[in-house]
């Protein structure tokens, strides 16, 4: 009797439970419950770093720390993809022919919020939901997270995998992956301040 195995749909959710699934947000606010914005954004770089630079220097994290963070990170981008095509956070200003007015009000929620995106530009802090459609545009969740156990290799590897990928290619995904963090924090407070 021959078996006919079904070949697993591409760039499905495979770290989220149900109720995750059905409420991506909820993942949203676990990453940022586990550290703020730039502890998250100061992971990355370190995790960017240990992936794509040699150095002679120890490395300086425990191996369960960096598990820990590549689960949340890989979890954030299976919430993303299924949030790719919803408009959240997004504030009702034309840019175009209203920069003043999305100046000022980027000004005045800078101050309200804890820590606030450095690496948006006007138009992405005002529809921050416009960062995910974009990234997934580069490469698609399994891209990403192909990418991400290559890095999490690379890190807990003794040695310098030089091979594994270009510098480009981390610092392509690196950036990305900035400006993912960086409007989904934004996402999660305006949520946050609609309750």
């Amino acid at each position: 009797m021959e078996k006919h195995l079904k070949k697993p749909s591409k760039n499905r959710i495979i770290h989220l439970d149900n109720d995750e699934m059905a409420n991506p947000i909820k993942v949203v606010n676990d990453f940022f419950s586990a550290s703020w914005l730039p502890e998250q954004l100061k992971m990355l770089k370190q995790w960017r770093n240990d992936a794509a630079f040699e150095t002679e220097e120890a490395r300086n994290y425990s191996p369960a720390s960096l598990l820990f963070d590549h689960k949340l990170t890989i979890k954030l981008l299976e919430a993303a993809w299924l949030l790719k095509d919803k408009k959240l956070g997004r504030i009702k200003i034309d840019v175009e022919t209203e920069d003043n007015i999305a100046k000022w009000y980027i000004k005045t929620e800078r101050k309200k919020l804890r820590d606030y995106p450095k690496h948006l530009t006007v138009l992405e802090i005002i529809k921050p939901s416009s960062v995910i459609k974009k990234m997934f545009r580069i490469h698609k969740l399994d891209g990403y997270r192909r990418i991400l156990n290559i890095w999490l290799y690379d890190a807990l590897s003794t040695g310098f995998m030089e091979e594994s990928l270009s510098k480009s290619e981390v610092i392509t995904v690196y950036e990305q992956l900035v400006k993912l963090f960086e409007a989904m924090w934004l996402i999660s407070q305006c949520i946050k301040t609609k309750d």
